[in-house]
């Protein structure tokens, strides 16, 4: 059984209408985090994908998220990439946490224009002898039309790995009720799939969930036998949680 899991961690600041960590009392952004970190060591899940994820600097009050994520919730191995970097200042991007070492790790920006922050992290991982590849992504929110050209940079990626059983999951911000064509397009070529069409329960916003932004999609090798949005509200993005097993002759 492969326990995986994915939340858009709202830069650790989910209280606040725009999430500046650096405006709070040092002592009230670690305490979002530990939320955080405490309802990730309860679910335990094997691979945790993040979104919205900094590291130290000065936008994220000189504290290290992703190190205090990792250390409270009993993660060994991490990967972070900094889909937006100005030195000193803020790295920002998406991450991967997991209780296995993380293989063959690639970060890609999906824009050369230095001011976006949206790309994708991606790492292979043994389970039951096998590996497959994990991404943590996060699409672009305001158009289709990028979604779409996104999606296309990750299936162009993941074809020139190995060939092997794959996990996409994260933030996809598809806001149309429905996986969108960006999805289906990863869906297609990919030949991914989610136990439901539609995506399942909606995850945004967290108090009360309207949208289904968070996506977990697999290879068919792997069978859903578990797929929910979990009720604590640790973030403006309720986390998203599958259980999967392998199909026989997967």
């Amino acid at each position: 059984m492969l326990r995986v899991l994915t939340l858009n961690i709202a830069h650790g600041v989910p209280s606040i209408p725009v999430p500046l960590p650096f405006l709070l009392p040092r002592g009230k952004l670690l305490g979002h985090l530990d939320q955080m970190a405490g309802l990730l060591a309860r679910e335990n899940a094997d691979v945790v994908a993040l979104q919205e994820v900094d590291r130290a600097g000065l936008f994220s009050g000189t504290v290290d998220p992703l190190e205090r994520l990792a250390t409270r919730a009993g993660y060994a191995h991490m990967f972070h990439g900094a889909h937006l970097h100005l030195p000193g200042l803020c790295t920002r991007g998406t991450a991967l946490l997991s209780h296995r070492p993380l293989l063959e790790t690639d970060s890609r920006r999906f824009e050369e224009v230095a001011s976006i922050d949206k790309g994708y992290v991606v790492a292979a991982v043994e389970d039951e002898d096998r590996l497959l590849d994990v991404v943590s992504t996060h699409l672009d929110f305001a158009s289709e039309r990028r979604r779409q050209q996104q999606a296309v940079h990750i299936i162009e990626a993941l074809q020139r790995r190995p060939h092997r059983p794959r996990l996409v999951m994260g933030d996809m911000n598809s806001r149309q009720g429905n996986p969108g064509v960006g999805i289906e397009r990863m869906m297609k070529q990919l030949a991914l799939h989610t136990p439901e069409p539609g995506g399942g329960e909606p995850t945004y916003e967290a108090r009360a969930p309207t949208m289904r932004l968070d996506w977990i999609l697999a290879s068919p090798e792997l069978r859903f036998t578990h797929y929910h949005p979990l009720a604590e509200r640790v973030s403006d993005h309720l986390a998203l949680k599958a259980e999967l097993e392998w199909t026989v002759g997967g």
